[in-house]
């Protein structure tokens, strides 16, 4: 996929590469690809389908004049709107970010817990046995700075698989990263952009993604 006449964006991470430019997202939708589920009820309009540009991680084959990106496109902010756009058809011009995705960090979004500590971890003892015993896995749940281990998950899709378990089951509340929080912070061990793929889709607010570009 070619890119012409885009502009070059400024982010708070020197290191990251964003360009901002406009494209029919609804004639590309085949190569564009959520990493996260939507919610149900939607809450996007059409009001807002353009307030800001959807996020689109790509991988950069060529930069210059042009830019010339692999044809898989990810998307970093934005999931309701491209479902809204979608769903209804819409065949327009929408302003997109591309950004380098093997240059962005990505994070668990943070949530925050809604029961008893004790209770909390009587719970995931009982489902799958986690604990403090050392472990070398990158699958944790971190609770007030202490990581929690389990041999009973073995990869990173289960594990967000049962954190939405536990957010279904309202014993932890999602909360965003840079937002301060009262209570107990509940964090999983982050997912990368390696685990993205075509074919599969995280929970919601699994990921929590800098640099984010809510001012433009």
């Amino acid at each position: 996929m070619i890119v012409k006449n885009f502009k070059i964006i400024k982010t708070t991470n020197p290191k990251v590469l964003a360009y901002l430019n406009s494209i029919n997202i609804f004639n590309l939708k085949d190569i564009i690809y959520p990493h996260e589920e939507t919610m149900e009820n939607n809450p996007v309009t059409a009001s807002i389908t353009n307030a800001f540009p959807i996020v689109l991680g790509v991988f950069f084959e060529k930069k210059g004049e042009e830019l010339a990106i692999k044809d898989e496109l990810y998307i970093l902010d934005g999931h309701h709107r491209f479902k809204y756009i979608v769903d209804n058809s819409i065949s327009e011009i929408f302003n997109v970010i591309l950004v380098d995705i093997e240059s962005v960090n990505v994070d668990s979004y943070n949530t925050e817990l809604l029961v008893e500590k004790e209770i909390f971890l009587n719970e995931i003892f009982e489902d799958y046995e986690f604990s403090t015993k050392g472990s070398t896995s990158r699958i944790y749940i971190e609770i007030d700075g202490v990581n929690y281990y389990s041999n009973n998950i073995s990869n990173i899709k289960k594990l967000y698989s049962y954190k939405k378990d536990l957010m279904n089951k309202q014993m932890i509340s999602p909360i965003p990263n840079n937002h301060k929080n009262s209570n107990t912070t509940v964090r999983f061990s982050s997912l990368s952009f390696k685990d993205f793929s075509k074919n599969y889709v995280f929970p919601h607010k699994s990921t929590w993604i800098t640099p984010r570009f809510d001012a433009l």
